[in-house]
């Protein structure tokens, strides 16, 4: 086991044999890594108290980090396979994963902006962290960045380069900087076939309000309205 260093009130619970790097210098965490898993990564634990679970059947590769995050946690879905991304807690908030997702090379995330920000009439912090949730069956193409509080429903499509900053509905293609719908009613697969067998409605009940209500329409009389393709 590649473990370097751990210390001695470290809880690990490995099923799988792990190629990556594995250092954990805070207090009281535990690293659970379940069965069937090929995990290049390099896992470095500063902060204290914080919990990091690796589901069943993942692959996945880069760097996972917390630094500050003390009692921050980590949830990976099983299936779930990551190319290159860097997963990084600088203060305490939790990053869910959900299950089956899949994602490309130079991807970021991180529960914080790395540094405070503060409101100098009143002294107060403006910048607080917020924890992030992905859905299940998520896809995020190459360099897309996942800020603090995103929420990615299942099924979504994340395009290249994006930035995601609020909430993604589930089953759409979200592009942009920030990421905006593009396309909804969308469904991905893994594997190449010609076509899929329709749904007569993938929408969930409420769809358009809810897409309305986190993605606003612009006025018909805009000179640029907003398009989307369903």
């Amino acid at each position: 086991m590649p473990v370097e260093f751990a210390r001695p009130d470290t809880v690990l619970e490995l099923e799988s044999e792990v190629e990556g790097r594995i250092l954990i210098h805070g207090r009281g965490n535990t690293l659970r890594i379940g069965k069937n898993v090929v995990l290049t990564a390099s896992i470095w634990l500063q902060g204290d108290g914080g919990l990091v679970e690796i589901g069943d059947g993942c692959n996945i590769n880069g760097m996972i980090r917390t630094l500050r995050g003390d009692g921050g946690v980590l949830r990976i879905g099983r299936g779930t396979t990551i190319n290159a991304a860097g997963i990084s807690m600088h203060e305490t908030g939790e990053i869910n994963i959900g299950e089956d997702c899949m994602f490309s090379t130079d991807i970021h995330m991180d529960v914080s902006d790395m540094h405070p920000i503060y409101d100098r009439a009143t002294g107060r912090r403006i910048n607080p962290a917020r924890s992030i949730t992905i859905g299940d069956h998520v896809w995020l193409g190459t360099r897309v960045l996942v800020t603090k509080g995103a929420v990615i429903g299942a099924g979504a499509v994340i395009g290249a380069g994006s930035m995601v900053v609020g909430e993604i509905p589930p089953n759409v293609i979200a592009a942009g900087t920030p990421a905006r719908v593009m396309r909804t009613g969308v469904e991905w697969r893994r594997e190449f076939v010609e076509h899929i067998d329709p749904v007569a409605d993938p929408r969930p009940s409420g769809f358009r309000a809810w897409l309305n209500r986190v993605i606003p329409l612009r006025p018909k009389a805009s000179t640029n309205p907003r398009i989307f393709r369903a």
